[in-house]
């Protein structure tokens, strides 16, 4: 039988092979894991459905496997398996190892590094030592399935990949020789240096103007455009801009902030932004929606699921806040914290991925000022917060200095009309500036 990849989550059709858990020849029980697969967002392990052998493996990689496609061949006549001439067996897949093309096009397309038939002979080795992108190149016809040796986490693998390194190059600093991340950036260095000492390299390019170096696109990355060019391309944007006077609220802040800290939490203002988010959002219910056009109807939703754009070293990230209406500043602020540290490792699951309603997206962090920001479909709605800064503003006969926050509000408006985002992006406002007042009902 075939073992295909099954469905995964809503909207992810697929993914790319990050590593493969079990070679041909093995035994593997229900619910093994038989490779790694990053989708979208997260990296994750796909089971058998059933136990049995592995006959043949039908994937490789880096290959890109979509929902239905047949990764591996198994036998999973479990009684009879050993006894079906696991030499035959074995002696059917060594062909299928040594002939080196369809290998030798994933270690490319991986590497994402062109592969210079002058420095690379047929047979004979040069008398000269190896450049060093000759040796990863090496490295990368090995079989696949050697990988799964190399004592690395999944976030090292992925950061590997990213950076063109073939693991079994890099030494590891950690206990029996694990990887780190620290291990893979020293390699880089290192590999950067001697390249530029030999002038090698054969990802880089002489033009009239300079050199240039290509690099494959990360999956990630071409993931994130497909899916911003379909959103901005598709849903008619209205993007509504308002500041909030948020120098009451940078005072609750600090004077609650350290409370938070004796609880083992960070109290943050993104976490305050979820409280007013939820609580226009409920005033507002074409914001906490989406639109089914195929049966003509709109969705709305009764619970409250915020994503957080994270940023992290492979791109953008949204992992989410389930539920926020029914929890307290601390839980939020706890569950947030965690929630963006896995992230970066690309460690949070599939579940923790699902099922956004709205979006909160915070580059006031780094200093970042007013800015558009893109629509999650199948939301129709997100906030972009900026940077507040201390401005003059006219009180009582007098400019005083208060502490003023850009945002802006951006929804579909062919379910949200100008009026009611208007009114919605107010509310948050309003909140923003009296935060103890939405607590007092008020």
């Amino acid at each position: 039988m075939n073992v295909e990849l099954p469905f995964l989550a809503e909207g992810i059709e697929g993914g790319d092979v990050v590593q493969l858990l079990v070679r041909e020849g093995d035994h593997v029980t229900e619910g093994q894991s038989l490779i790694e697969l990053e989708t979208d967002k997260a990296t994750v392990p796909v089971p058998t459905p059933a136990a049995g052998t592995v006959v043949r493996l039908l994937v490789q990689q880096g290959d890109h496997v979509t929902v239905g496609q047949a990764l591996i061949e198994l036998d999973g006549a479990d009684g009879e398996v050993k006894k079906a001439s696991p030499s035959s067996s074995t002696k059917s897949t060594k062909p299928s190892v040594q002939q080196t093309p369809p290998t030798a096009k994933a270690g490319q397309a991986e590497f994402g590094q062109p592969l210079d038939h002058k420095e690379a002979p047929p047979t004979v080795p040069p008398p000269e030592p190896e450049q060093p992108g000759a040796k990863e190149m090496t490295g990368a016809l090995h079989s696949p399935s050697a990988g799964a040796a190399i004592p690395a986490p999944p976030s090292v693998r992925r950061l590997a990949r990213e950076l063109a390194v073939d693991l079994s190059q890099v030494k590891g600093s950690e206990a029996g020789g694990r990887i780190t991340a620290d291990d893979v950036k020293a390699f880089v260095r290192e590999r950067t240096k001697r390249g530029a000492a030999q002038g090698s390299g054969s990802n880089i390019f002489s033009t009239a103007y300079g050199s240039e170096r290509r690099e494959p696109l990360p999956s990630l990355r071409r993931k994130i455009a497909a899916n911003m060019t379909q959103a901005w391309t598709t849903i008619p944007h209205v993007h509504q801009f308002q500041e909030a006077d948020i120098t009451d609220l940078m005072a609750l802040h600090k004077r609650y902030a350290p409370e938070f800290k004796k609880k083992g939490a960070t109290l943050t203002l993104s976490s305050l932004f979820l409280k007013a988010i939820v609580y226009a959002l409920k005033l507002y219910p074409q914001l906490n929606a989406t639109l089914d056009l195929t049966n003509g109807e709109v969705i709305y939703k009764d619970y409250y699921n915020i994503g957080v754009a994270v940023d992290t070293p492979a791109g953008l990230i949204v992992p989410v806040v389930h539920q926020v209406d029914q929890k307290d500043l601390l839980q939020i602020s706890l569950e947030l914290a965690d929630l963006a540290e896995r992230t970066r490792k690309r460690t949070v699951t599939l579940e923790e991925l699902r099922g956004a309603t709205f979006t909160l997206s915070n580059m006031g962090g780094i200093g970042a000022g007013p800015f558009l920001p893109i629509i999650n479909p199948p939301q129709v709605g997100i906030l972009g917060v900026g940077k507040a800064k201390m401005t003059p503003v006219y009180r009582d006969g007098q400019f005083v200095p208060r502490r003023v926050l850009q945002l802006c509000v951006a929804y579909d408006h062919r379910l949200v009309d100008g009026a009611i985002g208007a009114r919605f992006t107010n509310e948050i406002v309003k909140v923003l500036e009296d935060f103890q007042g939405m607590f007092l009902g008020l």
